[in-house]
């Protein structure tokens, strides 16, 4: 009895201190700080609320047509402006990609964005949102709702003034580049046509995929099928005005300029997406000249314009965009100046040297051009100002071309230098890609001085209108 009864106390003696040994481990762990588990999400330490606006801002720039480095540095700059230095963003032209970085932690979010280009109105009032927020920082959730004001607003053009618009770019992209006198009817009636596919494809989602096919297709139908009554014998003129609208000339010089700034995977994109959208447009001449069958051979008129022709083409444009991309009211004019500049540049620079020099002086006074204006009173934003002119250069247009020539000429028997046609495209798109990136370096890189001679040329207030008691207002040199 005597070992039983050891042995009963040794195991009690154990028992207790296990149990001791258990309850202070239960003690120290009730004391520790809660650590978070893997299925706890951790809250990261930057308001949802401004991360949700950073991104649907990043989203919005890409819209706008800027690259990916520019909008991830406008993006930086607004995250710092309040008061956060630890996100990082990546940008693509399909999503933008946010990055929280904690102590221990790190916390991701992204948002898709959708590709085309937003009206001139919005991204005024996105531009000016911007600037609103680099100087007063307001609440994160009031400027996303001005962010919804901007982005749902109905277009300032009603659909008819878009149309007409659509009608105009068609007339003057023509006579800039085929001033003919018998082709001023089919300039007309087949950038009727493609404004009235254009906005049926807004409302029916299945065109709207197939639209670069369906519009070229039409297009090629009715030129090569009316060569006589629409393009005075030469229908081919006719094709590159129709679609300028289609032509992806700046997904591919934004992404030709995102390759050489080293955005690899945005550049690629873009520059794909864009070829993609190019041989679409080919594919559509091809099917629409096929169903014709055999064609003939019109009388062809040689009656041309007078050297007029461009300078109103250019005019036409700058009605034609600012109506059917909605500009901003009273900005026409400044709209017009930088047209007029970028032309006058790209036509200077033809003469002198060939169309490649001619479309990178175009690429690079226009950057410029459109700061110029900046701060001068109805100027809108850089982009806004920007945008109608680099159009009006059509690196794509060009690209078009050539490949439009290919398909003619593989249907007629005749044959063609294909890789002279892709090589004349690519130095094409790499021309403008190279002027807008060194005018954009100058831009941001010489500011104040350019701010400085501006106010030298243009004062706000004449000479003579000053008094001698009046006290001169030192004029900001950011404007």
């Amino acid at each position: 009895m005597g070992s039983e009864e050891y042995a009963s106390k040794t195991w009690q003696v154990a028992r207790n201190r296990v149990a001791h040994a258990i309850a202070k481990i239960r003690e120290g762990y009730a004391k520790a700080p809660p650590r978070p588990t893997e299925h706890e999400p951790v809250d990261p330490p930057v308001p949802a609320d401004l991360l949700n606006l950073l991104c649907r801002i990043g989203v919005a720039l890409v819209g706008a047509d800027e690259t990916s480095a520019r909008v991830q540095a406008i993006l930086d700059k607004l995250s710092r402006r309040y008061g956060t230095d630890n996100i990082h963003f990546m940008v693509l032209p399909t999503a933008v990609f946010v990055r929280v970085r904690a102590d221990e932690s790190s916390a991701v979010d992204m948002l898709d964005a959708r590709v085309g280009t937003l009206p001139l109105d919005q991204i005024d009032g996105l531009y000016r949102l911007i600037d609103q927020i680099e100087q007063d920082a307001p609440p994160p959730s009031q400027a996303s709702r001005d962010l919804d004001k901007i982005l749902t607003q109905k277009p300032g053009s009603p659909p008819w003034l878009i149309l007409l618009g659509q009608v105009m770019l068609t007339v003057g992209v023509g006579m800039m580049l085929n001033p003919g006198a018998r082709a001023l009817v089919g300039y007309v009636v087949l950038g009727l046509v493609v404004g009235v596919l254009t906005q049926l494809a807004d409302k029916v989602k299945l065109l709207s995929l197939a639209l670069p096919v369906v519009a070229s297709v039409v297009v090629a139908v009715l030129a090569y099928g009316f060569p006589g009554a629409l393009a005075g014998g030469q229908p081919q003129q006719l094709l590159v005005p129709a679609i300028a609208t289609l032509l992806p000339g700046a997904m591919l010089t934004n992404g030709t300029i995102e390759l050489a700034t080293g955005s690899m995977v945005a550049g690629a994109s873009r520059v794909v997406y864009g070829i993609n959208m190019l041989f679409l447009l080919a594919l559509g001449c091809y099917v629409g000249i096929s169903v014709l069958g055999p064609l003939s051979d019109p009388p062809v008129s040689n009656a041309q314009l007078g050297w007029w022709a461009p300078l109103l083409g250019v005019l036409l444009i700058g009605y034609g965009h600012s109506w059917r991309s909605s500009a901003p009211q009273n900005s026409v004019g400044w709209l017009l100046l930088v047209l007029y500049i970028t032309f006058a540049a790209q036509v200077l620079g033809k003469h002198v040297s060939g169309p490649l020099t001619g479309t990178f002086l175009g690429g690079l006074v226009a950057v410029n051009a459109a700061y110029l204006i900046q701060g001068r009173k109805h100027a809108p934003p850089p982009q806004v100002a920007f945008l109608p002119a680099f159009w009006m250069l059509v690196p794509g247009g060009i690209s078009f071309t050539g490949i439009s020539d290919l398909v003619t000429h593989s249907i007629s028997g005749v044959s063609s230098g294909g890789l002279e046609v892709l090589v004349s495209a690519l130095l094409s798109v790499m021309s403008i890609a190279l002027g807008v990136l060194v005018g954009s370096g100058l831009a941001t890189a010489h500011t104040p001085r350019v701010a400085t001679i501006i106010e030298t040329v243009v004062p706000h207030h004449l000479p003579w209108q000053h008094t001698a008691g009046a006290t001169t207002k030192k004029p900001d040199s950011d404007s």
